[in-house]
């Protein structure tokens, strides 16, 4: 999508459309102040590298346009982009922004990289998901705010030739942001895709800690319980394959307190809310001017995302082996049925969410010195 002209005009750009999801739109300005226009000076030779290396880093996503992380833009002539960033890629930028620099010489090139394509393609940026994780890690919308309001004046405060300079290594740093009066914005909200993931990593927690269950049995009685209760997310199918067949960074760390093992539940569960509530944007996508892109640098969402929509049982061979692999593929057909979509009722999940810690606990507990 990236023209490689010798000179580019900085247009305007509406951000994301109104009436789209409040975590989209909160987090997103325009990249020009009104009326304004610049042009910039842009050497083919340098679009060339600063594209190339993003394609190689394999950054951006999207089911049709990027399964693999290499963007194809073919057919979408017209249409108005918003891109979402995870929350790593969320704080490099703020740190940038707040301290004028970043030590690690990488993700300067690969935030400015990111940054730049934006800017250059009319692409909307948004950090809404991430400031809604953030809130709910501090329970409240007061850091969250701070964070969105340096966030919004980037676009304000930058021009494209700063995030080109950084990303060919001819400058180092940037004036920090100078922040003048505030805005309260409204992120921590009831967030039921998230109770859902979180429900799921406790239950698929408990049967990967507990020792008297076979890895076939394991699935069954996740993909059984997530059918009987909540929404089925193909995400959370797919991680269920990478986390019991050790692929997952999830139980890397062998502490087994109820503490730290709640902790890795919530961190996978907002890692699958990214995605499932990004995929309630793309899903309408054809009878929408809008698309929504993805844009992360986790080596793990990257690998969860392209198997996830490669669709192929084959995952479940492939780590487990044919025969395990086999009965595994047997128990999702005969489990995952065309089924009503179930009525999801918040309270309900709050009350499974204690019941299931409940259950972690216990199973922790059992085999385990917590």
């Amino acid at each position: 999508m990236l023209k490689e002209n010798h000179s580019i005009t900085r247009a305007k750009n509406h951000g994301c459309p109104i009436g789209t999801a409040a975590f989209f739109s909160l987090a997103v300005r325009s990249h020009k102040k009104e009326n304004q226009m610049k042009l910039i000076e842009l050497k083919e030779s340098e679009l060339r590298s600063i594209t190339l290396f993003l394609i190689d880093k394999k950054v951006i996503f999207h089911p049709k346009i990027s399964p693999n992380g290499i963007p194809d833009f073919t057919g979408y002539h017209g249409k108005k982009f918003c891109l979402i960033l995870d929350r790593n890629l969320v704080v490099k930028i703020l740190r940038l922004v707040s301290q004028g620099e970043l030590k690690d010489k990488f993700d300067l090139k690969l935030v400015s990289s990111l940054l730049l394509w934006a800017e250059l393609n009319n692409i909307a940026v948004t950090s809404g998901l991430a400031q809604m994780e953030y809130s709910h890690h501090h329970g409240n919308d007061i850091e969250a705010s701070k964070e969105n309001n340096v966030f919004l004046k980037i676009f304000d405060q930058y021009d494209p030739t700063h995030w080109l300079d950084l990303a060919l290594g001819r400058r180092l740093t940037i004036p920090p942001v100078k922040l003048e009066g505030k805005i309260d914005y409204k992120f921590f909200m009831e967030n039921d895709h998230y109770k859902m993931h979180y429900l799921e990593m406790l239950k698929l927690s408990q049967l990967y800690y507990d020792n008297s269950t076979s890895i076939e049995q394991k699935f069954e009685s996740l993909y059984q319980w997530v059918f009987n209760n909540i929404l089925i997310c193909k995400y959370t199918t797919f991680f269920a394959a990478l986390a019991f067949g050790g692929k997952s960074k999830m139980f890397r760390n062998q502490e087994t307190s109820f503490e730290a093992v709640d902790k890795k539940c919530r961190n996978q569960a907002w890692d699958l809310t990214y995605l499932s509530l990004w995929s309630t944007q793309y899903f309408y996508e054809e009878d929408s001017n809008e698309v929504f892109l993805f844009a992360t640098h986790d080596g793990e969402m990257k690998e969860l995302f392209t198997l996830s929509h490669q669709e192929s049982s084959e995952i479940y061979r492939n780590i487990f082996g044919k025969e395990i692999g086999d009965r595994i593929i047997d128990i999702v057909s005969k489990i995952y049925v065309r089924r009503e979509r179930p009525k999801i009722d918040s309270l309900n999940l709050d009350n499974m969410i204690v019941k299931e810690k409940d259950n972690l606990k216990q199973i922790l507990k059992k085999y385990y010195t917590i």
